[in-house]
């Protein structure tokens, strides 16, 4: 919290280094959400992203100092701490770089992200659910203020899983694609905002059936896309470092937009809880079946610049639902096991105690 606000008070600074250039002509997606009023307003800075990765992202000058260290989860270290990966990790994602860029590209001669001035953390994560578990927590006690969740065994997570029930409960937003998401249970995904594809005329893509579990909809399509709604980003290896994304669906590239999206009200609003974050850019969407959340657009289409200068109030309680009780414990397994062991001795010795002190009772 501190670092946001301190950072709100230099975003004016830096934000012409910060974009660099106006969005590149083919990036219809940014304008089609407003993008570019919105960072006259905000640019993110002062605001860190989480984002779960399957690997290493691939460099691109496009992003300039905008990720910071991948780090991964220290197999050898009993205590689930976490190393730095260094360039030679033999794990590539391009789908990472392509996330990236939607969020965090700086422009200059290339493309433009919708938060420029936020900084990403990438955390590969590839493991169990208990795996995935730990990297939201340390992404949280990291200082992490939106988590997008990418990369996930999204299938395998049953309503035990604590990790994101942990990042609402230290008001970090988190964000999922639809697709994915929708894959675990109701009650871990309360709160969570889960995003949908639309294409270039906001209209569902090929293919994809209506959802009611969706939260929002933003630009997103995905490999079968039709002429003229490609979206553009950075895809390492292509001329010039860009071409149309091949994400494996369209809802990963709207949760990346959306993410940027929330890093811009994290930003203009460093003060401002995470339900009331969610609140602002649920209540800003621009409606598409009437007023009010449907089964189909949820609240609607993201509005970039609505959510950063429209006039919404404040609430308490997360408009997506409540995380329920997270546990509020960082400590890995093996710290609770070895606790248990203690307590167990413990019990056992009192027990003993108890035994001889009444044995001499009656001898005496």
């Amino acid at each position: 919290m501190l670092l946001r606000r301190a950072a709100s008070l230099v975003a004016a600074l830096v934000t012409a280094t910060n974009l660099g250039a106006a969005p590149d002509e083919r990036q219809w997606h940014l304008e089609s959400i407003n993008v570019s009023e919105a960072q006259r307003a905000s640019t993110g800075d002062g605001v860190t992203i989480g984002l779960l990765t399957g690997g290493l992202p691939v460099a691109h000058p496009d992003l300039g100092d905008a990720v910071l260290p991948t780090v991964r989860r220290a197999a050898e270290d009993l205590f689930g701490g976490f190393e730095q990966v260094g360039a030679d990790y033999p794990g590539p994602d391009d789908y990472a770089t392509g996330e990236l860029g939607l969020m965090v590209a700086q422009g200059g001669s290339g493309l433009l992200g919708v938060a420029p001035g936020a900084r990403v953390q990438p955390v590969i994560c590839t493991g169990l659910p208990d795996d995935t578990a730990a990297c939201i927590r340390w992404l949280v006690d990291s200082g992490a203020d939106v988590i997008d969740l990418a990369t996930a065994p999204f299938p395998r997570i049953g309503n035990d899983f604590e990790g994101i029930r942990y990042a609402l409960a230290h008001d970090v937003v988190v964000v999922a694609a639809l697709s994915e998401g929708a894959q675990m249970p109701r009650d871990v995904t309360a709160g969570v905002i889960l995003v949908g594809g639309v294409d270039r005329n906001g209209n569902l893509p090929p293919n994809v059936l209506p959802n009611g579990r969706v939260s929002i909809r933003a630009p997103g399509t995905g490999p079968s896309v039709q002429a003229g709604d490609e979206i553009i980003g950075l895809v390492p290896g292509a001329p010039g470092g860009h071409g149309t994304l091949r994400l494996p669906d369209g809802d990963e590239v709207a949760a990346a937009l959306v993410t940027g999206v929330v890093a811009l009200v994290r930003s203009k609003y460093p003060e401002l809880k995470g339900p009331s974050v969610i609140n602002r850019i649920l209540l800003t969407a621009a409606d598409r079946d009437g007023p009010g959340r449907d089964g189909t657009y949820g609240y609607g289409i993201v509005d970039a610049a609505a959510a950063v200068t429209d006039d919404v109030p404040e609430v308490r309680a997360n408009p997506l639902g409540e995380p329920g009780s997270s546990g509020g414990n960082s400590l890995p397994v093996i710290a609770v096991a070895v606790g248990a062991v203690i307590l167990a001795v413990a019990v056992v010795t009192v027990v003993v105690v108890v035994t001889v002190l009444r044995r001499r009772r009656r001898v005496g």
